[in-house]
């Protein structure tokens, strides 16, 4: 019997032990309240800088020292500027009113090219695209006063084999000098002054500023087949302003009906432009969220990709290479192919009524520990445009239709929002 109750207390006991350890176990699981942390300061607002690319055509590489140049929209100057060993620049455009800005790149052996930057000051951001520049294909020749010297390169934009060819006389320097000479992709040079014309024939033709006691002869390739005898005006571009300027030298298209000759008396980027009807429908456009992008403080960047395709179908002798450009190049430079764009997101000033002594907090609920975060909705848009071209005169008309799609990263809203701190408690 004595047995019998010595088991039953050992046996309650046990059970009482095995009973607190599992509520002890269940204890030991929760989570402890968490203290409170204080709510935060106001964030130091951030200026809205322009941070914008310089890239090499080929490979997105980063070019180096190029010079950008920044001009308000009615081409005022505004600054120029030097790219890093990233390829990058920098603007702080906080205290403009302006809502668009023209950026425009070239280095030394390249084209030159731009973008359009956009300042949306409701979302605190700047947005510009990168700029991509075209490596000149440089040929060169040595030049003496007594023999001259003759350079010549290949064009891809051109509708015959016939290369650009500079010829420079006897007694035409007084010194020796080396004859550099390229052609230069419609899309990477300044549009010209007539608006309804395109640039048929471009060349870099150096060294820029060399001046010849007799003219050099420069023979043109060019982008369609033209009647002998037509004549082109030749464009010199001004090198501080980059904009195109007569020359008051005509050039003449030869024989061959693919090419134009001038005599200059001094090196620039030269081109000759004609008449081109060009017309656009109305761009179907399309939105889609890419992400929704936060900060607390500060600012930070990130990449995005986009793509821009163009398509096209061609009737009569023109080069298709040179229509790309000019295409995409009515529109803004919109190079085909994939690509990224950098959007750089800054912390604006936290309005005063989200603040109460010095710190953060929420107006629509004062004792919720918390802090603010700035948020931005980025989105990528799509338009798809259809475009008729033609040029030319008969008989060697020209004429192309086709649709040219273009993204952009963009940001469509941007707020302030409240995230709550988690006081803990709960299983």
């Amino acid at each position: 019997m004595n047995k019998m109750k010595n088991f039953l207390v050992v046996f309650s006991f046990l059970v009482l032990l095995a009973g607190a350890m599992v509520f002890s176990g269940c204890e030991t699981s929760r989570v402890a309240p968490e203290v409170p942390r204080p709510n935060p300061p106001a964030p130091v607002a951030q200026p809205i800088v322009l941070n914008g690319f310089v890239k090499d055509l080929s490979n997105s590489s980063a070019i180096a020292g190029a010079t950008v140049k920044i001009t308000k929209a009615d081409n005022s100057a505004l600054t120029t500027l030097t790219t890093d060993n990233t390829g990058k620049y920098s603007f702080d455009v906080t205290n403009l009113t302006d809502v668009t800005l023209n950026i425009n790149a070239s280095k030394e052996g390249y084209g030159i090219s731009g973008k359009v930057a956009e300042i949306r000051k409701a979302n605190n951001i700047a947005i510009v695209a990168d700029i991509l520049l075209a490596k000149l294909q440089l040929a060169s020749a040595p030049v003496t006063p007594v023999a001259g010297g003759t350079a010549s390169q290949s064009n891809p934009q051109t509708v015959a084999t016939t290369p650009l060819t500079v010829t420079v006389p006897p007694n035409a320097v007084p010194s020796n000098i080396t004859l550099t000479v390229s052609p230069v992709p419609a899309a990477q040079l300044p549009k010209p002054p007539t608006a309804t014309n395109a640039i048929i024939s471009a060349a870099y033709l150096g060294p820029s500023g060399t001046v010849f006691t007799t003219p050099v002869t420069v023979s043109f390739p060019l982008a369609a087949r033209y009647a002998v005898g037509t004549t082109f005006p030749v464009m010199k571009l001004n090198a501080v302003t980059n904009v195109w300027a007569n020359s008051g030298v005509v050039a003449t298209v030869d024989a061959s009906g693919t090419a134009a000759t001038a005599r200059l008396s001094s090196f620039s980027f030269n081109a000759l432009d004609a008449p081109m009807t060009f017309t656009v429908g109305t761009p179907t456009a399309t939105s889609a969220n890419v992400e929704s992008y936060s900060l607390a403080s500060g600012s930070a960047s990130k990449n995005y990709a986009y793509t821009n395709n163009l398509t096209k179908t061609v009737t009569g002798t023109v080069s298709g290479s040179w229509l790309d450009d000019q295409i995409a190049g009515v529109q803004g430079n919109i190079t085909p192919g994939t690509f990224s764009q950098q959007l750089t997101f800054a912390v604006p000033a936290l309005p005063a009524e989200n603040l109460k002594d010095g710190v953060q907090f929420n107006p629509a609920n004062p004792g919720q520990a918390g802090n603010w975060v700035y948020q931005w909705n980025v989105i990528k848009t799509t338009n798809v445009r259809t475009w008729s071209a033609s040029g030319g005169t008969a008989p060697n008309n020209w004429s192309a239709n086709g649709s040219l799609t273009e993204e952009k990263i963009l940001v469509g809203t941007s707020s302030w929002v409240w995230v709550a701190h988690n006081q803990g408690g709960g299983n």
